[in-house]
């Protein structure tokens, strides 16, 4: 049997260090920049530091905030559409995280929950980010390879565009079939080994 294919890699090799960015971004402009007879940095590092619940689901919103939209746009390529809904989720982030805050917070209480209406500047500059974030990464990924998500894991591969034959997935490690015609690629599972 032919080696599989080894110099396949996966699309998320940055994804830790854009989630971060994109979680400040998220924070700091939500919280501070554009309404600072509201809100100062030491606001902001208060919110963090009030209820650590609050933290995590921030965390948690804001980063599939970001991995959702990213995730279309490798399927469908269409920025502008998933920019406006990576705006929508990190709104959606913020009423929820915020409700906690105002609920497990001995600072706040569901009186001040209107303050999550200024977050709209966050969402804004999110959206932005995002689509920044996808340009980027189409002009990275389109040059010299194709780019698909392995039949098995949905994991995001890619390979040089003149190749057709065997690879190995990095996720699941199954081993893959992959015809290059016309500008598509086509990807069958042969097996794990």
């Amino acid at each position: 049997m032919e080696e599989p294919y080894q110099n396949v890699t996966r699309d998320d090799t940055s994804t830790s260090f854009r989630l971060i960015i994109f979680i400040l971004v998220a924070n700091i402009i939500g919280t501070n920049i554009f309404i600072p007879h509201y809100f100062t940095l030491e606001f902001a590092w208060e919110i963090w530091t009030w209820s650590m619940i609050a933290n995590i689901v921030f965390i948690l919103t804001m980063t599939f905030a970001l991995i959702i939209p990213l995730k279309l746009h490798s399927i469908n390529g269409n920025t502008i559409q998933n920019g406006l809904l990576c705006g929508v989720l990190v709104y959606i982030g913020y009423m929820i995280s915020w409700f906690f805050v105002c609920n497990l917070s001995d600072q706040f209480d569901m009186e001040y929950y209107s303050f999550v209406f200024h977050g709209y500047w966050g969402a804004f500059a999110c959206m932005f980010t995002s689509m920044i974030m996808m340009n980027n990464s189409s002009k990275k990924h389109f040059t010299g390879k194709h780019r698909f998500s392995c039949p098995s894991c949905y994991s995001g591969l890619t390979v040089p565009k003149s190749y057709s034959g065997g690879i190995r997935c990095v996720r699941c490690m199954n081993i893959l079939d992959v015809h290059t015609a016309g500008g598509v690629v086509v990807a069958s599972l042969k097996g794990i080994e």
